[in-house]
């Protein structure tokens, strides 16, 4: 009898020992829970003034001593201190929190084995504030240089969303300008600038920053518009080269007093000289301030000129000059020319003009080679052109030397 009595008691003190939930063969954690340290707030990269605590017990619901919890930052950044602790006799673990530099809402998970984790939370404030959003009012486009009617605001407010004054608001813009680069929030939490549109059409902004709140910075974008239009300028087709009777493009644009297009505005197209004709007659230039016309060229050589006029503005009219001239392409090949000939007025200037000069070239003047004909052409090793003027008219001929591979170009006659 008294050896199955000791028996049966060495089989309850096996029970009754164990381990700390970590592997052994004792209780194992049931339940982790926060104690204390939730929802605290406190100041941008301070310590909290409460510690974070949580209290793991076994599946029966009592306290666990001895169970490793590990600490974990989940958002906002910061610290914890320790990383890791074990549970003391009534089954509490804590750890310190030192807030991220920004700032709104910082979480941290408490963990302990498998069990799903005690989350904290807690609120980091800067200088009391948390938040920035802009209350600006009004339009956002006007016409550029001019001054918006409302002022741009922010509101800077607590994780309540109670106004904070005293708040240092930096200012800053791109394309226009802001009347202050600093302001400090007043006891309505606003902070507040006027804005002037800068010179240039298109997109400007002003950003408002608090570092570290959220929302921080804030963007308040801008469309700036073109003012009245002052002036035309050419803009494509003057000075150009084409063959009698072909068809060019003018354009002209319309400009406000700095330089930007602007639309809405009538151009009168008119032919000067040289005949053909000019279309539309009259037009008016689009949102980007172009206004095109197409000039068919008349049937003689030399510059034609045409007009575009705009009543009242710098620059009108315009004058559009093109030179018709008759234009050869010519092709180089095996130290032949195809064509082999031209035919010229008098006091004409003819230009070679290679577009793919890839070897040392040269242009020579063959029979018949009448009174006036000019001297030959030099070698060219590079794209360039090679005016010669003709004092008589006629048909001239030539060929060339030293030409084993392919070139094209140009021959130009212009009387």
């Amino acid at each position: 009898m008294p050896r199955f009595s000791l028996v049966l008691l060495a089989g309850v003190g096996l029970a009754a020992c164990g381990g700390d939930g970590g592997g052994g063969t004792g209780p194992t954690p049931g339940s982790i829970s926060v104690s204390a340290g939730n929802n605290q707030v406190g100041a941008a990269s301070a310590v909290l003034a409460e510690s974070l605590a949580v209290i793991v017990r076994d599946q029966s619901g009592a306290e666990l001593a001895g169970v490793n919890v590990t600490f974990a930052v989940t958002a906002g950044g910061g610290s914890v201190s320790p990383a890791s602790r074990q549970t003391n006799a009534s089954g509490i673990a804590k750890t310190r929190f030192t807030l991220g530099p920004n700032a709104g809402t910082q979480t941290v998970n408490a963990t302990a084995g498998s069990l799903a984790p005690a989350p904290f939370s807690a609120v980091s404030q800067i200088n009391g504030a948390v938040n920035i959003a802009s209350s600006t009012t009004g339009a956002l486009t006007d016409t550029v240089g001019a001054i918006k009617a409302e002022s741009l605001t922010v509101l800077v407010t607590n994780q309540s969303a109670a106004p904070i004054q005293g708040v240092t608001v930096t200012w800053a813009s791109t394309g226009g300008a802001v009347s202050a680069t600093s302001v400090p929030t007043s006891a309505l939490g606003l902070s507040k600038v006027r804005f002037t549109y800068g010179t240039g059409a298109g997109n400007q902004s002003a950003t408002a920053t608090v570092t570290g709140l959220v929302g921080s910075p804030v963007s308040i974008n801008f469309t700036a518009t073109a003012g009245t239009a002052v002036s035309i300028a050419k803009t494509a087709g003057d000075n150009g080269t084409a063959a009698p009777s072909s068809q060019v493009t003018y354009t002209v644009q319309s400009r406000d007093s700095h330089g930007n297009p602007k639309g809405g505005v009538i151009i009168d197209w008119a032919v000067a000289s040289g005949g053909g004709s000019i279309t539309p007659p009259q037009n008016t230039t689009a949102a980007n301030g172009n206004a095109s016309a197409q000039r068919t060229l008349g049937a003689g050589t030399g510059d034609q000129t045409a007009t575009a006029t705009a009543t009242g503005l710098t620059g009108s009219p315009a004058t559009f000059t093109t030179t018709a001239a008759v234009v050869t392409t010519v092709q180089v090949a095996n130290n032949s020319f195809t064509p082999s000939n031209i035919t010229v007025p008098v006091n004409s200037v003819v230009t070679w003009e290679w577009q793919n000069a890839t070897v040392a070239h040269n242009v020579t003047f063959t029979a018949p080679k009448p009174p006036g004909t000019p001297t030959d052409i030099p070698d060219k090793t590079t794209v360039g052109t090679v005016p010669r003027t003709f004092t008589t008219a006629g048909t001239f001929n030539y060929s060339c030397t030293n030409h084993p591979s392919t070139m094209t170009g140009t021959v130009t006659v212009t009387p």
